[in-house]
């Protein structure tokens, strides 16, 4: 892989105590990117005031990055939310020892990978966006049981685009249905398909609480949408199954 893996087991029996990690970086940059549920968000990577400085921990999902055009460094986690930046430093809260509400919360053993993840060009171009979900979704190798005869590939459900990202497969709350859930996540409108396992019979985009659909066109097992930066697609379906 072209990422530094950082596998790691701690035993934490610690009182009132912060454990973080600090890499420092070859990078000047006068802000950084961190993945945030639903899109990305740039933050200032220098104190300059004390706005800052009271923010200096914000929260991230599966990375943070500093790039320049030429090139930056991501810095990867499979569970760690607490993120800092400042100057050319990145920093993760590994663990932490509070003693309200709950004196015993974080205690014992804890098993997790945070990765570093340099890469060439700004973090767009490096698809930092999917090495972040590759190291929180790793590849599970199944072994088929039975008589039935399993084809080389196969997909539940696939997006031909790596911007958008598939967020939900649900059953639908109050009816027959499945909703899945998309969102753009790099700022820029694309055009899309996402293919499903089986040919729809019935199509909507709907709110996020599942209603006011409005019926939408679809081709077979494929829905072919437009989503706008940052969007959340919300789709309503019914299958020939």
């Amino acid at each position: 892989l072209d990422r530094i893996d950082f596998d790691t087991h701690i035993s934490w029996h610690e009182d009132q105590k912060l454990l973080k990690v600090f890499f420092d970086v070859d990078l000047q940059t006068k802000n950084y990117t961190r993945d945030i549920a639903y899109a990305t968000m740039e933050c200032c990577s220098y104190r300059y005031n004390p706005y800052d400085k009271a923010k200096f921990e914000v929260n991230a999902h599966n990375w943070i990055d500093m790039s320049d055009e030429d090139y930056g460094v991501s810095l990867l986690n499979d569970c760690k939310y607490g993120h800092e930046v400042n100057e050319h430093t990145m920093i993760l809260t590994l663990l932490k020892a509070p003693i309200k509400p709950d004196p015993q919360s974080d205690r014992g053993d804890h098993y997790f990978t945070y990765s570093l993840y340099p890469h060439a060009g700004t973090w767009k171009r490096a698809d930092t966006l999917t090495r972040g979900l590759e190291i929180n979704n790793p590849l599970v190798a199944a072994v088929p049981t039975g008589s039935a005869n399993c084809s080389d590939t196969g997909s539940f459900i696939s997006i031909n685009c790596d911007n958008i990202t598939l967020e939900a497969v649900k059953k639908c709350e109050e009816e027959d249905a499945y909703i899945v859930r998309m969102v753009e996540k790099t700022g820029r409108t694309t055009n899309a398909q996402v293919k499903l396992f089986a040919n729809i019979t019935y199509a909507a985009e709907c709110d996020l609480i599942e209603r006011n659909d409005e019926p939408i066109e679809f081709s077979g097992d494929t829905i072919s949408f437009t989503a706008k930066p940052f969007e959340i697609k919300n789709y309503k379906v019914k299958f020939d199954i």
